[in-house]
């Protein structure tokens, strides 16, 4: 019995140890928690493009240079990526420094101011060009389309548009209505000879030792602009159509009583008689005008936006004493004449972009700009009393105030829609420089009248031949 008990116990021992050496089961894998799938990376968008950098050269005269600065850099605002570098040269130089430039050709600007009596001489050249070459025709058209037919008529050379407005005016002739009173004088003079009559009445009663006065330096480059519209008045310029002197004959002597004759004899008659400032010959327009302006002076022809100078009384003794009125003579007519921006042929060498940046920034400173608001040309003519091109501007009523304060706008207006043109050409510049010359030499007495309307005539034939 006990041997049985031993024997069942070695059994269970066996049962034991043989269940301890068989394979482990495999534990049940628990899933491991995952993060949901990442998206897809996105690609970035890239930054707008900055606008391609265009550098525009700009030459002008010195004239309210920290005026155009600022415009240049309101200008920069509207026009991303385009910058503008200003230059500027005296008038009295600008002409000759600018040419010395183009035939070197260093220097040479991609716009710059140019004038209607040096346009022909500069375009003939090619070294400015026809505006259409380079920018928009329609929008061209548009833009001009409502301007005075004299400032059109003076950026047009052979048919073709070579210039926006940077500024035009018509000459005005100007006189002292408190001088008038107090000499007795009533109403405006009709014609020159009513000028040297009321002069002597004035110069008698010892009101003003010179009552007329010019600034006719022969370095004042504005002096031909004064002497044309006089002879405009009377009723002819110094050339017709066909840039033939209408003071020669077919065989080149002076013809009688031409209107240049009665000029140069006017103005001799009022400095024989001590009617006329000797120093006219010898001063320049600013110089005229602070005569006038101190009252000194009783006559004055001026561009007729300088008046509003004149009548400023922080500027001028006599300001709220004057009156502009249309040019003593048979026609009243006057001389207009146009300052505007135009634009070399650097800039037709030039790439699209530097044409588009040249196109914005004529419209911006010649046009409506990109609000139309006119910036430029407004800013001109409020802040300075400038004359521009566009007609439509006189129906501004912030232009009306500003000009009111100073002239009758209505008349001014008037004054502006007769002005015209003058006759010009290539060798005009040349021809000019001479006759400043000659006409003193005139007035002085220095040779006859008919030698210096002979030696006129004689040098604008030798130029044309030429």
């Amino acid at each position: 019995m006990k041997g049985l008990k031993i024997l069942l116990a070695l059994s269970v021992a066996l049962v034991l140890v043989v269940a301890g050496c068989g394979p482990k089961p495999t534990p049940t894998a628990v899933p491991t928690p995952t993060s949901p799938p990442a998206p897809a990376a996105e690609t970035p968008t890239p930054p707008p493009a900055a606008p391609e950098e265009v550098s525009l050269d700009f030459v002008v005269w010195t004239y309210a240079i920290d005026m155009i600065q600022d415009n240049i850099s309101k200008f920069e605002a509207t026009a991303p990526g385009v910058k503008v570098k200003l230059t500027d040269y005296d008038w009295g130089h600008y002409h000759d420094t600018v040419v010395t430039n183009f035939v070197a050709g260093t220097g040479v600007p991609d716009v710059l101011y140019g004038s209607d009596h040096w346009l022909q001489e500069w375009a003939s050249a090619g070294w400015i060009i026809p505006l259409k070459e380079v920018f928009p025709a329609d929008e061209l058209d548009a833009l001009t389309a409502d301007m005075f037919p004299y400032t059109l008529a003076g950026m047009t050379y052979n048919g073709e548009l070579y210039g926006l407005p940077y500024y035009a005016d018509p000459i005005a002739f100007i006189y002292n209505t408190r001088i008038y009173k107090e000499a007795g004088i009533e109403g405006d003079p009709e014609t020159w000879e009513d000028v040297l009559e009321h002069a002597r009445i004035i110069k008698e009663k010892g009101l003003v030792e010179y009552p007329i006065g010019f600034g006719w330096s022969q370095q004042e480059p504005f002096s031909i602009e004064v002497v044309t519209a006089m002879l405009m008045s009377r009723g002819d310029e110094f050339f017709d159509d066909n840039l033939v002197p209408t003071f020669l004959d077919s065989e080149g002597n002076p013809i009688p009583n031409s209107t240049l004759e009665q000029h140069i004899k006017w103005v001799k008659t009022a400095l024989d008689e001590g009617l006329m400032d000797p120093e006219s010959l010898t001063r320049d327009g600013v110089a005229a005008g602070q005569a006038v302006m101190a009252g000194t002076e009783v006559y004055g022809m001026t561009r007729a936006s300088g008046m509003a100078q004149w009548q400023d009384p922080s500027a001028s003794a006599e300001a709220g004493n004057f009156k502009m009125i249309p040019n003593p003579g048979a026609t009243h007519q006057t001389l207009g004449f146009v300052r505007f921006y135009c634009v070399s042929k650097q800039l037709a060498e030039r790439d699209q972009a530097a044409k588009d940046a040249a196109w914005k920034f004529m419209q911006y400173f010649a046009g409506p700009g990109p609000d139309g608001s006119w910036p430029v040309v407004k800013r001109w003519a409020l802040e300075h009393g400038l004359g521009f091109g566009p007609m439509p501007l006189y129906q501004d009523q912030a232009i009306r105030d500003a000009f009111g304060a100073w002239t009758d706008v209505a008349q001014l207006e008037q004054i502006a829609k007769t002005a015209r043109a003058r006759k010009l050409s290539p060798w005009y510049a040349s021809w000019d420089v001479f006759t400043r010359a000659e006409l003193q030499r005139g007035y002085l007495g220095e040779i006859s009248v008919e030698e210096a309307v002979k030696n006129i005539g004689a040098k604008w034939n030798e130029l044309k031949a030429e």
